[in-house]
C-alpha cells in the first residue's frame, strides 16, 4: 500500500470522525431518533430482575431453530406481531464509562473505512478525474447504506427519522 493511500485514508478517517462529532455534538441528530423510556429506573430494574445477558433482543419473540420452518409457528408469530407493539432491545454490559473506548473504536473504524475507499479509488485510472472517483466513493457509501441501514429499517421497522 502506498504512502498516498495511507495518507488519504488517515485524512478521510479524520474527516469522517469530525463530521460524526459535529452531527452528534452540535446538531444532535441522534435525539430525533433515540427516545427516553418513561420511568427508565423501573425499566432497568425489571431488566435486572430478568437477568438478561448482553445481547440484541426482539419482541414479540420469533420462532427459532427448526420452528422457524413450521408454518403454524410462523403464523403464530405473525399474529403476535399484528397484535402487540414490536421492538428491539439492545442490552449492553455496564459498569464502566465506555466513552473513550467507543471514541477510539469509532476513529479506527472511520480510518479503516476511509482507507478502503482510498484503496478502491486508487484502483480507478487517474485519467478518470476527481469527479468520477468521488462518485465511486459515494456509491460505496450508498451500497453500505442500502445493504445495512435500509435493510434494518425494513426488517426491524426503524422509524423513518432513523
Amino acid at each position: 500500500m502506498s504512502f498516498r493511500i495511507l495518507l488519504a485514508g488517515l485524512a478521510g478517517g479524520v474527516v469522517m470522525f469530525c463530521v460524526g462529532f459535529v452531527t452528534h455534538g452540535f446538531f444532535q441528530l441522534q435525539s430525533r431518533t433515540l427516545l427516553n423510556i418513561p420511568d427508565s429506573v423501573g425499566f432497568i430494574e425489571n431488566l435486572k430482575e430478568r437477568a438478561l445477558k448482553p445481547g440484541f433482543y426482539i419482541y414479540p419473540d420469533m420462532p427459532t431453530g427448526q420452528d422457524r420452518y413450521d408454518p403454524e409457528e410462523m403464523a403464530e408469530a405473525s399474529k403476535r406481531f399484528e397484535m402487540a407493539p414490536t421492538g428491539l432491545l439492545l442490552v449492553a454490559r455496564g459498569g464502566n464509562d465506555p466513552m473513550l473506548e467507543m471514541l477510539a473504536k469509532e476513529f479506527v473504524t472511520n480510518f479503516l473505512s476511509a482507507l478502503l475507499a482510498a484503496w478502491v479509488v486508487a484502483l480507478v485510472a487517474a485519467d478518470v478525474g476527481f469527479g468520477r472517483r468521488w462518485l465511486a466513493v459515494v456509491a460505496i457509501g450508498l451500497i453500505a447504506w442500502l445493504s445495512i441501514a435500509a435493510s434494518y429499517g425494513i426488517w426491524y421497522r426503524f422509524p423513518h427519522d432513523f
